[in-house]
Order: structure tokens, then C-alpha cells, then sequence
């Protein structure tokens, strides 16, 4: 609908029509909102008598008796004088549920005039209207019967047996158990819709916001029409109705007060319902703007820039946010540039925080949804529903970003667990169909999170539904000391950067816990925060845990250096592990790359045994761990690649529970003896290793730029020679 240009909207006559009937209605309480106890059938509610001219004048929003001056003297006094009546009263004589108001306010708004909704009524006339609230669809339904449908028509909720003349078919998708639309409504609203068509009474379909159609209906129905959104227009006409004796206010004050058109767009019934509450309209706008003005900024979420962070991960982040500047400013097109980011990483790595930055960052409002919240609104149905209302809701709030969590959640079609795969297949279909429309829509910047980013169906993965995939992996120290900086800013700058070198490693949700801990101890003891109760508050490892730690990472930075998979980018500690960030071995994928990048995963439990003569868990436990990758790629080599025992032959990928006897054995050897050329190729340079795992202790992270000094003496070791001292053979 176009937007008004002047005070008076050109659908305000078409309203003030509406509203005498329903007032009319209200006196004799024939109006209901809820559809339940209607039947099938609604007819017109009794029209109002005809109005002398001087109250059909005052029924106009600019007539005003009272002298201007006086009207200046109560706004500046804080008083709406438009309000009062002749007995001072600013309150209606009846009250009217607000949600009927707006309904009929909405309606008036989404035909214009009179002529258009009576066009609806022609013989054959097939109308669609959709965007509504679901909460608003019962009310929706028994306006347009009772305030709109001219006298002599009735409209019937099914096809009518009768072939008379005067009869409206109007449908929605209804379950009279709850306020929400469930999927199985729609199976039947087709029924209904298919057994309307072949009458040749006029039929009106209303839909609810996020409604889909089967394809079938959707090519024979007429494009829809929008139901009208909450406006400043609306919205004053609504407060005319409900905080005034006159069904006026003062436009010119209250209108400035009020949210923009997009906000009230996107407003929910809690927040208007809580703000109407308010004793009169300019209190009511204060209120709306109140609640509203915590999500058009971000919910107070840190910026890109106060985390600080200079992975890929957030380099990527920061580029989104600078492109999509650039396509609000006219600068770039949306197809130019990138408008997804797959984030993956182990629980607590920040993961929630960069989709929040990112909408901080680019000021534009966060939409947020996860399979685990879609899936508890109840069966497959109800789920698919809350999905779609979560991409609608980006869409409608456009530019904005929509994160989604637990994409993990939705797994893959080509899963291997056979239970629930049709439910399975189904949401991953929607899913993809969501991010298709989404892309198409523009506007949105769609970022995912997953901690498993390996079970995710190829399709959600494809460069077209989340363009860019980054691992956000623990923070370096620079990272950390820029975090601490912010959490603790009375702290000095020697003692932060102690703090960081005791807090290496660790993820983001970890250091924010433990400064919580330290926090809430030191208010309890009624003492300031100390840098001994933050440390105390940190878990301590047991004696010689990071030493072996060191032992182990350094043996797989040596040995990575020896088979030229550097460089080595980063060696660090944490409380619970250690991890190296190194380049692969294999490049052309032949057999010996591939035997030496087996040989650099076991290079760490190698290291431990060849210095400390025992070895540890250490190695295995999770999916990402040493023993599990080495596991994993070795019977890749056999079943998958054609380089191993099968030789030719793809067999596919393993189920790990289920290897036989024989697998498991040659498993075992090929591992072992990895581990032992491994061990044979430290064994020259046990200084080195002892060395510089003495040096990662002390600072706890090395960068690529402290490793270099220590690993660029070591001379690559010539590959057929690798082959040899205890290499593996078949």
C-alpha cells in the first residue's frame, strides 16, 4: 500500500465506516473475536443508524471544537486536549479490545476503500490475502464476515450447500486447539479450497505470515495481496480509539514519538498490548520506542572491533560487514559479493559471539534461530513452521543478519543412520529452501554455527548456501590479553599480560566463567578482585601435564618441519590440551604424502614416548584427536583412495564399530609403525625437542614468527630416505 503524504490516510473514510459498525456490534454484543464458537457461517453485524451531519463532522480526524489557543495551553501543560470531551473525560465510553481495533484498522488499510473489498465479492472472484499474524487470523476471518460483507451476504467457512446468491467462501488454514498454525491445517485448507473452486461463489483465502501453498496452488490462485502492516498511521488511528473520549488525539506531538514504520512492521503483539497499558497515546509511543530500541542496535552486543580477534574467521566477519555497507550505500550488488559465513569450532569458541558482532558491527537488527528451539515447537509440522517464521522474520527486518545455531542439528541425507530419515530429509529440503529464498530476497546475511561441521549434508555446505566456512579455534594470547583488557580494565598492563600467559589456550566462554568465579568470590569475601583470586579461580593442572603437553606438540612441529608440511603457524598450551596449527603434507595425493602426513599425526605420542618413555590418553578420546585422524585416513587410504590394501577397489567409508577383526589388526600395525618412523626421525634432534618444549611452558604460544629461529635449522629429510628406518611397508 502506498504510504499517505498528508495526515489523514486515504483509507481513514473506509476506516471510520468499520469502526461505527463495530462499536454498533460491541453495544450489543453480538462481535466475538475468537472464530470457535462461530460455526461455519458469520453474518454482518447490525449497521448503525444514520448520523446527523455535525456527528458524522466530528468523526473526522481534524474536526476539533475546542479554541486552538486552548489546545496549545494543554500541550504545553502536557495535556491532549484533542482527547477530552465536553465533560473533560480523555477515556472512551465503551472499551474495545485493542487487537479488534487494529484488525479492523489493518483491513481497512489493506482494501483502501469500500468499492475495492465489494470488487472481492464478484461472481468468480478468487482473492488471496497473506502476511497476517497468526494470532490475528480468527479475528481477521469474523471482521471481514461481520464489519465488512455488505447486508444480505454471510460468509461460510465451507463450500455452502445452498446455490443461492450473497455468499462469500472464506477460508483459513484453522486448528481451534491453539492460537498457532500447524502443518497439518494446510493439508486440510487445500481440501477446503479445492471443493470452493468448484462453486461459483466468490472465495477469499487468508494466510497466515510464513504461509507456504503447495506449488499445485500457487500457479491456479492470484498473486496475493499483503495484509497491512502496523504503521505510524495505523497506530495513531488505533490510539484515537483507544486512549481518547473523542477518537481523536494530537497527531502533530504524538507522531514524532513514535518508532518508524519498519520498526512498528516488526513489532509483536506482547510489546504493543504491554505499551497500550499506558494512560495516554504519547506515553504509549515512549514505550513502544523503550521496548524497541534494544534490538534495532544490536541488543548491546560487542562490535568486531571490541573483540579484537584476527583469525580468518574474523577477517571474513569484518569483510561482510564492509560489503554490506557497500550494497546499502548503491555501491555493490548483492550477487557481487558474499552474504553467508559457516562458522564451526568446538563449544565455547566464540562462535555466537562473531554472528552478534557482526549485526553490532553493521547496526542492523540480529535475528537468531537454531534447530534445537524450530524442533521443540513439537512434530515435524510444527517445526518446519517455526522455521520458515524464523527466515520470514529476517526477511521482513531487512538489512539484518540471521544466525542460526546447531546447524548441525539437521545432519545429512546421505546419513548412514537409517532411523528418522524421512523427518530427516524433510527439514533439510525446507532448510535448503529457506536459504534459497532468503539469498533472493537480499538483505540478510546468513551465518551459521555448527561444532560438527563434517556431519552436515554436502548441500547446506555448496558455496550458494553459506559461501565462506571458518574454524574459529582458541584464541591466541593477543586475543585473550584484548579480551581481559576489556573484562578487567583497572587491571595493569604487566599484570594482563601474566593474566593472558596463564589463561593461553583457553576458549573465550572458559575465561568468561572463571572471571565470573573470581568476581563473585571476591564480592562475597567483600574484597576487591585480585590477580591471586582470578588465578586461584582457574583450575591447576597436575604436576609435569604441561611439560608432556610441550613434549607432544613439539613432536609434531619437528616432525611436520622434516617432511615439509610447514610451516608450523602455532604451537600453544591450554589447561585441558595443546594444539599445533601446521600446513599438510599432501598435495598430489600420492602414497608416500599421504604416509607422511600419518606419520607427522603420530609424531606427538612418538615424542612422548621417546623423552619421557611413557606415553598417555593423551593422543586419542574425541574425533579430532591424533589417534582418531590417523584412524580415520589410513582407512581412507585402503577403502576410499585405491592407494591401499584393496587396491583398486572403493569400498567406502567404514563404520568404525563394526570393523572386522582383520581391519582392526592391520589398523594396529599400519599406526604403529607410523609411530615408529615417527620416533626414529626425533631421535636425532631429542635436544631440540626437549628445548623447545621448554620454551612453549614458559610463554605457553609460539606464533610463526617465535618458531622460526627454532625450526629452520632442521633440514628437510630427502623422501625416499624417509621411507626407511623403521617405515612402513605392506
Amino acid at each position: 500500500m502506498p504510504k499517505p503524504t498528508n495526515m489523514n490516510a486515504h483509507w481513514a473514510p473506509f476506516a471510520r465506516t468499520i469502526l461505527r459498525r463495530l462499536r454498533t456490534a460491541e453495544a450489543d454484543n453480538r462481535y466475538d473475536l475468537d472464530l470457535a464458537t462461530e460455526g461455519d457461517r458469520i453474518d454482518p453485524a447490525e449497521r448503525p443508524t444514520k448520523q446527523i451531519a455535525i456527528a458524522l463532522f466530528d468523526d473526522l480526524e481534524h474536526s476539533q471544537r475546542h479554541d486552538s489557543r486552548d489546545l496549545d495551553t494543554m500541550r504545553a501543560s502536557g495535556v491532549d486536549g484533542w482527547t477530552l470531551d465536553e465533560t473533560g473525560a480523555d477515556t472512551p465510553e465503551r472499551f474495545i479490545e485493542p487487537g479488534k481495533l487494529m484488525t479492523a484498522l489493518q483491513l481497512a488499510a489493506t482494501f483502501g476503500a469500500e468499492p475495492a473489498f465489494l470488487d472481492a465479492l464478484q461472481c468468480r472472484k478468487i482473492t488471496v490475502i497473506d502476511g497476517i499474524d497468526p494470532q490475528q487470523l480468527a479475528g481477521t476471518t469474523t471482521s471481514i464476515g461481520r464489519l465488512l460483507l455488505p447486508e444480505g451476504w454471510s460468509a461460510h467457512m465451507r463450500a455452502p450447500r445452498a446455490a443461492r446468491s450473497g455468499i462469500l467462501q472464506l477460508l483459513r488454514p484453522v486448528d481451534p486447539s491453539s492460537r498457532m498454525v500447524p502443518e497439518q491445517a494446510y493439508t486440510k485448507l487445500e481440501t477446503e479450497i479445492l471443493a470452493a473452486l468448484a462453486l461459483p461463489h466468490p472465495l477469499m483465502i487468508l494466510l497466515p505470515a510464513g504461509a507456504r501453498l503447495p506449488a499445485r496452488l500457487r500457479r491456479v490462485l492470484p498473486a496475493p495481496i499483503r495484509f497491512a502492516s502496523l504503521d505510524r498511521e495505523i497506530l495513531l488511528a488505533l490510539l484515537a480509539q483507544t486512549h481518547s473520549a473523542t477518537n481523536k488525539i494530537d497527531r502533530v506531538h504524538i507522531r514524532p514519538l513514535l518508532p518508524s514504520d519498519e520498526t512498528l512492521a516488526n513489532l509483536d503483539m506482547l510489546s504493543l498490548f504491554a505499551a497500550l497499558r499506558q494512560p495516554n497515546a504519547a506515553a504509549v509511543a515512549r514505550a513502544l520506542a523503550k521496548f524497541q530500541a534494544p534490538d534495532d542496535i544490536g541488543s548491546g552486543d560487542m562490535t568486531l572491533a571490541q573483540i579484537g580477534g584476527d583469525t580468518a574467521a574474523h577477517r571474513a566477519a569484518t569483510d561482510l560487514v564492509a560489503d554490506l555497507a557497500a550494497w546499502r550505500r548503491g555501491e555493490a550488488e548483492w550477487g557481487e559479493i558474499n552474504t553467508s559465513l559457516l562458522l564451526h569450532g568446538e563449544p565455547g569458541s566464540g562462535k555466537s559471539v562473531i554472528a552478534r558482532a557482526i549485526a553490532a558491527s553493521a547496526g542492523v537488527p540480529l535475528v537468531e534461530g537454531s534447530f534445537g528451539t524450530w524442533q521443540s515447537a513439537g512434530h515435524l509440522g510444527d517445526m518446519l513452521r517455526e522455521m520458515r517464521r524464523t527466515f520470514a522474520a529476517a526477511a521482513a527486518k531487512r538489512p539484518a543478519v540471521l544466525f542460526i545455531d546447531e546447524v548441525d542439528a539437521a545432519g545429512s541425507r546421505d546419513s548412514h543412520d537409517t532411523h528418522s530419515a524421512n523427518y530427516r530429509r524433510q527439514v533439510i529440503n525446507q532448510f535448503l529452501q529457506e536459504i534459497d529464498a532468503l539469498r533472493r530476497s537480499e538483505g540478510v546475511l546468513l551465518i551459521g554455527a555448527t561444532n560438527h561441521r563434517d556431519a552436515l549434508d554436502p548441500a547446506i555446505v555448496r558455496p550458494g548456501r553459506f559461501d565462506l566456512h571458518h574454524s574459529l579455534g582458541r584464541p591466541t594470547q593477543a586475543q585473550v590479553l584484548h579480551m581481559l583488557r576489556r573484562f578487567l580494565p583497572d587491571v595493569t598492563e604487566p599484570d594482563l599480560a601474566m593474566l593472558a600467559r596463564t589463561f593461553s589456550g583457553e576458549l573465550p566462554a572458559m575465561i568468561d566463567a572463571t572471571i565470573r568465579a573470581a568476581k563473585a568470590q571476591a564480592r562475597r569475601l567483600g574484597q576487591p578482585l585480585s590477580i591471586p583470586t582470578l588465578i586461584a579461580a582457574r583450575p591447576v593442572a597436575p604436576e609435569g601435564y604441561d611439560r608432556r603437553i610441550a613434549i607432544h606438540e613439539c613432536g609434531h612441529a619437528i616432525v611436520a618441519t622434516l617432511l615439509r608440511a610447514g610451516p608450523v603457524r602455532r604451537m600453544q598450551l591450554s589447561r585441558d590440551g595443546g594444539s599445533t596449527s601446521r600446513g599438510s603434507a599432501i598435495h598430489e595425493g600420492t602414497p608416500l604424502e599421504f604416509e607422511h602426513e600419518l606419520t607427522i599425526i603420530m609424531a606427538g605420542r612418538a615424542a612422548e614416548r621417546l623423552a619421557l618413555g611413557s606415553i598417555t590418553a593423551g593422543a586419542g578420546g574425541s574425533v579430532e584427536s591424533d589417534l582418531a585422524q590417523a584412524s580415520a585416513l589410513q582407512l581412507q587410504l585402503d577403502r576410499e583412495f585405491g592407494l591401499g590394501i584393496n587396491g583398486n577397489a572403493w569400498i567406502g567409508p567404514p563404520d568404525m564399530k563394526q570393523l572386522s577383526s582383520e581391519d582392526c589388526t592391520r589398523l594396529r600395525v599400519k599406526l604403529d609403525q607410523f609411530e615408529r618412523r615417527a620416533r626414529a626421525l626425533l631421535a636425532p634432534h631429542r635436544d631440540l625437542l626437549e628445548t623447545l618444549a621448554a620454551h612453549l611452558v614458559e610463554h605457553r604460544e609460539l606464533q610463526e614468527a617465535n618458531l622460526r629461529p627454532w625450526l629452520s635449522g632442521l633440514q628437510p629429510v630427502d623422501l625416499a630416505e624417509a621411507a626407511l628406518n623403521g617405515g612402513p611397508t605392506e
